[in-house]
């Protein structure tokens, strides 16, 4: 297996980018995805790693899961936060992903932990981002303030998200129609995972530029 996959490839590309046009920001959230892309990228190379080499790599996902609900509740609490008061939402949806987590845990042991992802978790925890994301647009529609969205760096990061996590739930909900080879050893579950993460750190990568942008306009 070829240690750079193309999620690796497109992990470092957007951590590059990062590190570009966000190291200077003065926004906690926008710094906050630098720290975030270094443990996706690091998760993601090791579990390529121990994969080529046949050993298990679902304990380290299941780790890199927590990162992920308190990182993507993170960003959508900021996102949201100009239009209204999202800590009810965002506090509850946060309880709910780390509740199945921690009985799933529980329930399966801890030795189950390195040998069974945790899917329920990963399911509950896309739909709840898919929510978070259409409560955006809505609220960003209804908003009187005329925004420029080719140019709205927190747009562009929701729709990174919604793309995603809305593929992702499709493929767990159908996963047994997307478990066919395509390519040689490739799955089409395996290929649309890698499209929908080529999407996700496309509308990052150009986030992160609008915010650069807009950077250079406000300050």
């Amino acid at each position: 297996m070829n240690f750079f996959t193309p999620i690796v490839i497109a992990e470092l590309i957007s951590l590059i980018i990062a590190l570009i046009f966000l190291f200077k920001d003065n926004i906690s959230f926008w710094k906050v995805n630098i720290a975030y892309l270094i443990i996706a990228l690091s998760a993601e190379a090791r579990g390529s790693y121990l994969s080529a080499h046949h050993r298990h790599n679902v304990g380290l996902f299941n780790t890199f899961v927590l990162f992920e609900i308190a990182f993507i509740s993170y960003g959508m609490y900021y996102c949201l936060k100009k239009y209204t008061n999202p800590r009810p939402v965002i506090f509850t949806g946060l309880g709910i992903c780390y509740s199945i987590f921690i009985f799933f845990t529980f329930k399966n042991g801890i030795h189950a932990y390195n040998d069974v992802f945790n899917d329920n978790t990963v399911s509950v925890m896309s739909l709840i981002f898919v929510l978070y994301c259409l409560y955006y647009y809505y609220k960003l529609l209804n908003d009187d303030e005329v925004l420029d969205l080719k140019h709205h760096p927190e747009f562009w990061w929701v729709n990174g998200v919604l793309f995603y996590y809305f593929g992702g739930t499709a493929i767990n909900l159908f996963y047994g129609l997307f478990n066919i080879l395509i390519f040689e050893h490739i799955k089409l579950r395996l290929f649309i995972y890698y499209i929908i993460n080529i999407i996700l750190y496309s509308n990052w990568i150009y986030s992160y530029i609008c915010r650069a942008k807009q950077r250079k306009l406000l300050y």
